[in-house]
């Protein structure tokens, strides 16, 4: 939603109490109209005065289609928001989340004889009012509880929602009455005499700090973002992990920067990694995208997690490693030594795919070795959050990285030989293990699984399975782009 004025928002936990601390049984808005004191009045220049207001939303929709109600398109952008957006409104509405306050402005017209008209125009607001106005038309219908694109917290997905999948005019009569009945509140904005005045009030009403999306992820619920918080930093709290502060930052999103919030670049970072190594746990050659909107459902998706499951113990043994071969870089290097996103990310992936091997051993010299590579890695990133694009980095950054030099112990016997593979065919009973489309025997290939005989897998017939051509990891094609 567009900025709006600051809003303080009192949650009851008993009795509830007035600002002054006497006992109130009930809090109740009153219209009421606020003018400056005439004392102050006389030396500035602003006549406007604001009255507070609420309207039914049904009310808001007829004065807007009937055209007493419009926008000012000289400085109004058009219609901004998506569909999920719009369908996330009227959730709300039927959830009964208060909705920040219109801003709009009287205007006075002469009509027929002596009389005179009032038209309203929008100041801040119109993206609400359009959602309105679409749902009332029947132009969508709404979303199911566990849609992605609602992104409520699993713990609200199973409790009822009876407006879910239906447009306007599927809902009951009683929903629809609560629709055409919500009142949302309303500043009329009066005795304009300057425009500049309406000028100045639309970009204060814009202007305010907004939140940027790592900050939203914050405050999800669930075990993920106070584990983020803790490894990567928040406010005051400096991050467990000193290899967020080694990140090379140019280039990155202006929506990350927040001055008052000094670790909010490296949460997003935490953030990114989280989503590459949980997705890569259970598959070596999974390269998922790490886009905002793949972050956020992330989160969404750790709101709850079983206390027996040790996924984050997990990270953490790999943070402990990126943390040592980082810090190698720096003990070699003058002053702070940067390094790119992309080697950090590939870094990552590389100690956890080694991590499945227990032949490996991640001594000093190969800490060294990694840290000379993640230094000067020899390959050119490319930007780009997708898949694709992180597969085909990493891909390059380990061709340019030796095994054996950072003690990768490769099984001599790199082929499944007959009698493996005759095995490993009997296990897939005909189907292959990617796609679980059929297989035929002559078309079937054998595949390291899973651990690949590049991270140290063995040569075995329980380190194998049975795939078609073009499902093996190694022969597939990049995965989507940017």
């Amino acid at each position: 939603m567009p900025a709006q004025p600051p809003w303080l928002i009192i949650v009851c936990t008993g009795k509830p109490a007035c600002l002054r601390g006497r006992v109130s049984s009930n809090v109740r808005l009153h219209k009421q109209t606020f003018r400056v004191p005439s004392q102050v009045q006389s030396q500035i220049t602003v006549t406007m005065k604001f009255e507070k207001t609420e309207y039914p939303a049904r009310e808001l929709v007829d004065a807007y289609t009937g055209g007493s109600l419009s926008r000012n398109p000289e400085y109004q952008r058009g219609a901004a928001w998506g569909l999920s957006q719009k369908q996330g409104l009227i959730d709300s509405v039927f959830r009964e989340y208060p909705l920040p306050s219109l801003f709009l402005e009287v205007k006075k017209k002469k009509a027929l004889g002596s009389g005179v008209s009032e038209l309203f125009e929008i100041i801040d607001g119109q993206q609400r009012i359009l959602a309105l106005v679409e749902y009332f038309r029947d132009d969508f219908a709404l979303l199911a509880p566990d849609n992605h694109k609602l992104r409520l917290p699993l713990s609200l997905r199973p409790s009822g929602a009876p407006w879910a999948l239906k447009r306007y005019s599927e809902l009951s009569p009683e929903l629809r009455k609560h629709l055409d009945e919500y009142k949302i509140p309303a500043y009329l904005v009066k005795d304009v005499t300057n425009s500049d005045e309406i000028r100045d009030l639309f970009i204060r009403l814009q202007s305010g700090t907004a939140l940027t999306r790592q900050q939203i992820r914050d405050a999800w619920p669930g075990q993920l973002g106070p584990r983020v918080e803790v490894w990567a930093g928040k406010l005051s709290r400096r991050p467990k992990y000193n290899f967020f502060d080694a990140v090379d930052g140019r280039g990155t999103r202006d929506d990350e920067d927040d001055a008052s919030d000094q670790y909010v670049k490296q949460r997003t970072t935490c953030a990114q990694l989280c989503a590459l190594l949980l997705t890569r746990q259970g598959n070596p050659w999974a390269f998922p995208s790490i886009k905002a909107s793949d972050i956020d459902a992330l989160y969404h998706e750790y709101t709850q997690v079983d206390p027996s499951n040790n996924v984050f113990d997990a990270l953490e043994v790999i943070f402990d490693d990126l943390d040592d071969v980082i810090r190698k870089i720096a003990a070699k290097t003058t002053g702070r030594r940067k390094v790119s996103k992309s080697s950090l990310f590939a870094l990552a992936m590389f100690l956890q795919d080694m991590r499945r091997s227990p032949l490996f051993k991640l001594n000093g010299e190969a800490k060294s070795k990694l840290a000379e590579h993640t230094a000067e890695p020899g390959v050119e990133s490319r930007r780009g959050n997708s898949g694709g694009v992180i597969k085909e980095y990493y891909e390059r950054w380990r061709e340019q990285l030796p095994p054996t030099a950072i003690g990768v112990q490769l099984d001599p016997k790199r082929i499944f030989d007959d009698a493996d593979k005759q095995l490993i065919w009997t296990k897939a009973a005909g189907v292959c293990v990617i796609c679980t489309k059929e297989l035929s025997r002559d078309e079937a290939e054998f595949d390291h699984f899973p651990t690949p005989h590049r991270d140290g897998g063995r040569t075995v017939p329980e380190n194998g399975r049975a795939v078609h051509k073009q499902c093996h990891p190694r022969g597939r094609p990049p995965l989507d782009e940017d």
